[in-house]
């Protein structure tokens, strides 16, 4: 095998047969910055919940066999370069945008009717959110802007919203039977080939979408994320988001703070209890 490329929390390989190799680890990032400590376990939960879904879901994905704990064997695709994300309520960068009068959430082509809605807020109907595809920052692509740079062509563009909706729904099905609000998802996509046929890649895991606890749920109010928020939380309070700023502007490195042993253990926690609840099976710890 051949590495072909180091990500912020997954390795890529290539094979001698044409197929790629995601290596799932335990690396964790925040504003995107890979920290020092990992996260135990969260290469295997991930790893399993590419399993699940890439099973489950309907449609054509490039899922081929699981060759290790951590490591599943996929067909090579031609990616996409867009990240087709989903949302369903008004949160994160989204309630930023919204703020700033910089999206439109009515799907009226008007940007805000009204300024009414509020923090976590549900979305009148689902929005479909391309980004950019980057290893730094990911930035909202409008459908004028990936037609215009010809990123995709129009119909492609229809088929990816199609896609991106329906793979939504089905997630979301499966999330709120198991007492989880799904909040938003990102899908990306590849096309075949040998057909040119567009299908999911990649994986889907708490590293791809964000989820609350149904019973917890408060308009208005900062929700309790089943992935690695209460990581960024406790960065946010260190003072550390803003000295990401700082070293952006500087043309710096940051000083990477030593996890806290606590938070460590509560974020591996919550990958497993998502898993565990979505899944509804048993997380097999490696021994």
């Amino acid at each position: 095998m051949k590495l072909i490329r180091i990500g912020k929390v997954k390795d890529i390989y290539e094979t001698k047969d044409n197929t790629l190799i995601l290596s799932f680890s335990d690396r964790v990032s925040a504003f995107d910055v890979i920290l020092n400590d990992e996260i135990p376990c969260k290469g295997k939960v991930l790893c399993d919940f590419a399993l699940f879904w890439f099973k489950i879901l309907k449609g054509k994905n490039h899922f081929r066999r699981r060759v290790a704990p951590s490591k599943i064997e996929v067909k090579k695709l031609n990616m996409i370069p867009i990240e087709c994300v989903v949302r369903s309520y008004l949160y994160g960068s989204l309630y930023s945008r919204y703020l700033q009068n910089d999206i439109d959430i009515t799907g009226s082509g008007k940007y805000f009717a009204n300024k009414d809605l509020q923090l976590a807020a549900k979305l009148p109907a689902l929005l479909f959110d391309p980004t950019t595809k980057s290893d730094q920052h990911d930035k909202p692509l409008s459908e004028t802007e990936i037609l215009k740079n010809k990123i995709v062509s129009h119909t492609e563009f229809s088929q990816l919203k199609k896609l991106s909706l329906d793979l939504f729904s089905q997630v979301n099905a499966i999330v709120s039977a198991s007492g989880f609000i799904l909040s938003d998802i990102k899908f990306e996509f590849g096309k075949d080939q040998k057909t040119g046929e567009i299908m999911l890649g990649d994986s889907i895991g708490p590293d791809e979408f964000r989820i609350w606890n149904k019973d917890d749920y408060q308009v208005g109010q900062t929700q309790d994320s089943y992935d690695k928020q209460i990581l960024r939380d406790w960065l946010e309070d260190i003072g550390f988001r803003q000295e990401i700023d700082q070293c952006n502007n500087n043309n710096t490195h940051p000083k990477i703070p030593k996890l806290p042993k606590d938070i460590i253990e509560k974020v591996s926690q919550r990958y497993i209890d998502a898993y565990e609840r979505i899944t509804r099976s048993t997380f097999e710890k490696l021994d």
